[in-house]
């Protein structure tokens, strides 16, 4: 059994695609003429070119920023490879191929907007100059050596990592390791994920090769998935060229098994508004107003940490003003200063 879109064989008995979520056909023949149908819908579907471009990062978070505000999107290599699916790296180091984003005409006004935010914050926080916080604090007394990418803990310092194969560091309380690791990607598509490591290990990049554990009350310990891709800042350049490679192999689109968000303009209503004999018109007092949807996105999140309901209001596209109750007013602008001015509280 084969997965129609990204071609991977299943045993007799399985019938869906753990990460497309679509059904499995029985052939190459049947995958192709399904892949066929799927281009003449997706063509019909997003009639609007959004984006093109060649920045492998920026193509990332954009697709990423759009789903996650609930506008489906389809994300495609301006020059598809005709024929193969390899990702390794070509002699004489290929130039990266463009990128393009394509949307629905009616989703195209809120997308633009998306578009702008998304643009602004990735100038202020180019990837290559983002560091990567990884803070060991707790260290065991046996412990002798961290791993740089992984942050695993080893009792024999001066050795290798046998997860990542970089050199361990030596361990110190309060330890940062964010001079030296960089975020390649951090892409919730486990398929690409997979491919993307796979095309770093032949192309003897080091990267986070560790699994990720959690814990809870019942088991102690669970399996976390773990998307984000880490490698060390003096291999980012090369990095870049390998991903960027391999997404000329990847056609990216929401029916596809991805995770739709939510939509980024709407009201936030809690039980205690509802307790306390709210109305929606009682949001009267004005807390944040701009034009940044990156910012609202982390101003929303962090008022409904604090479960301070709050009303946007979008006149226009381009400009949202967000309203609370004027009880909940002064905690929420020092919510809003601390979030847009990196300020901590007074």
């Amino acid at each position: 059994m084969i997965c129609p879109a990204c071609k991977a064989e299943y045993r007799q008995g399985f019938t869906r695609c753990a990460d497309c979520d679509v059904d499995l056909v029985q052939d190459y023949k049947e995958a192709a003429s399904r892949l066929l149908a799927k281009k003449a819908l997706v063509s019909d579907k997003y009639g609007a070119l959004l984006w093109e471009g060649t920045d492998p990062h920026f193509y990332v978070e954009l697709l990423w920023s759009l789903w996650e505000k609930k506008v489906a999107c389809y994300g495609k290599p301006e020059s598809p490879p005709i024929a193969g699916h390899g990702t390794e790296l070509q002699p004489g180091n290929m130039e990266p191929g463009g990128f393009e984003v394509w949307v629905s005409e009616e989703n195209l006004p809120l997308a633009k907007w998306i578009l702008e935010s998304a643009s602004k914050e990735f100038e202020t926080a180019p990837p290559e100059g983002r560091s990567v916080r990884g803070t060991v604090r707790e260290l065991s007394t046996e412990t002798a050596g961290v791993c740089p990418l992984c942050f695993s803990e080893f009792t024999l310092a001066g050795s290798y990592c046998p997860n990542c194969g970089v050199p361990l560091r030596s361990a110190q309380p309060d330890m940062d390791t964010g001079d030296l690791v960089r975020r390649l990607c951090n892409f919730a598509h486990p398929k690409f994920i997979r491919e993307l490591r796979g095309a770093l290990q032949t192309a003897g990049i080091p990267f986070n090769n560790a699994n990720v554990y959690g814990g809870d009350i019942i088991s102690g310990r669970y399996y976390i998935p773990n998307y984000e891709v880490l490698v060390l800042g003096e291999d980012f350049e090369r990095a870049t060229k390998v991903m960027c490679q391999v997404l000329q192999n990847w056609e990216f689109e929401p029916s596809a098994g991805f995770w739709m968000g939510r939509d980024p303009l709407l009201d936030y209503w809690p039980v205690r508004a509802t307790e306390n004999g709210w109305l929606h018109d009682d949001m009267s007092a004005l807390v944040w107003v701009g034009p940044n949807l990156v910012s609202l996105g982390k101003i929303e999140m962090a008022l409904r940490e604090n479960e301070i309901p709050y009303r946007i209001v979008t006149e226009q596209l381009g400009t949202a003003e967000v309203f609370s109750h004027p009880e909940d007013a002064a905690q929420a602008r020092e919510i809003v200063r601390e979030i847009v001015e990196g300020a901590p509280p007074e």
